[in-house]
């Protein structure tokens, strides 16, 4: 494995560990989004992996395409409902249009499904 997809890895870690911090806290909202990117940056470890340029870019479905996987049915489907709460949470006019729950049972929901997402992916990687 390469050292900056090792270090993409570290970084993902990092904010799964930082999701449950907040979750504990209850902060749901950073917990989330926490969250999206722990995935985002195990998709990207992914992507740099197989010598495929990074785009700059919070779109963990374009990251999925731009990675050139197939995902199982319910990741999939986990990824469409997950890549919608990265921007209500950074941005105040993006929160005033979104229709997303932020909840303890929603984090940790999230939370459990984007520890198994990693899991995977990470099993692509080595």
């Amino acid at each position: 494995m390469k050292k900056i997809t090792q270090k993409w890895l570290e970084f993902a870690q990092k904010d799964l560990g930082d999701a449950k911090i907040l979750l504990q806290s209850k902060s749901y909202e950073g917990a989330i989004w926490h969250c999206h990117q722990a995935v985002e940056k195990t998709l990207k470890a992914t992507i740099v992996e197989k010598n495929i340029e990074i785009r700059k870019t919070h779109d963990l479905i374009g990251l999925v395409a731009d990675a050139k996987i197939t995902l199982p049915k319910e990741i999939s489907t986990f990824i469409d409902n997950l890549n919608p709460y990265y921007n209500p949470i950074r941005y105040p006019d993006a929160a005033l249009e979104a229709k997303l729950s932020y909840t303890r049972a929603i984090s940790l929901n999230i939370l459990k499904n984007s520890e198994e997402v990693m899991k995977w992916l990470k099993h692509l990687i080595r």
